[in-house]
């Protein structure tokens, strides 16, 4: 079944790039060392970043999975990305990765900037699930994306740029 978005030339731009790219944080934005990399973790005095988890300063972070669905299409844009958690939140979650008891939703603050969708700092819903996966997160009014939405995600990210949308 064809829709509006197929004959879109950008979205047929993009299938032809290989379709949606998820798109994938190191590290919360504020993060005053180093990228992780390949790198198992990073330590830098009291500060320290994992693949999973961030504690810098007083603040302590969580990477988490966003689904953005792209309205017109039976995709979704995948981004892994930080949000800051309380203290309790952060070693709640240390619990439950030891086997202990998951986490209850609870909210939390974007630690990277999502705009024109939503700006670092936006309030976020944090849930663990059954705690067998990694967190996911809600933005609140956001149920869904445009391609023009996708796209700018896209560019400010660094993904894709604007021209990769031009048709061949």
């Amino acid at each position: 079944m064809t829709s509006l978005l197929d004959l879109d030339p950008r979205w047929r731009a993009l299938q032809s790039q290989g379709g949606v790219i998820d798109i994938g944080f190191d590290h919360p934005s504020d993060w005053p060392h180093e990228a992780r990399g390949e790198a198992p973790f990073v330590k830098a005095g009291e500060d320290q970043l994992a693949s999973e988890l961030c504690r810098f300063a007083d603040g302590r972070y969580l990477c988490a999975t966003l689904a953005l669905p792209i309205r017109g299409s039976a995709e979704a844009l995948m981004v892994a990305l930080w949000v800051e958690v309380p203290h309790p939140v952060f070693y709640a979650y240390l619990e439950l990765l030891d086997g202990g008891a998951v986490p209850g939703d609870t909210l939390a603050t974007l630690a990277n900037d999502l705009s024109p969708l939503a700006p670092q700092d936006s309030p976020v819903t944090l849930s663990f699930g059954d705690g067998t996966a990694r967190p996911s997160v809600t933005l609140e009014a956001i149920p869904d994306i445009s391609l023009d939405q996708l796209i700018d995600l896209y560019e400010a990210s660094g993904t894709l740029a604007r021209s990769a949308f031009k048709p061949s």
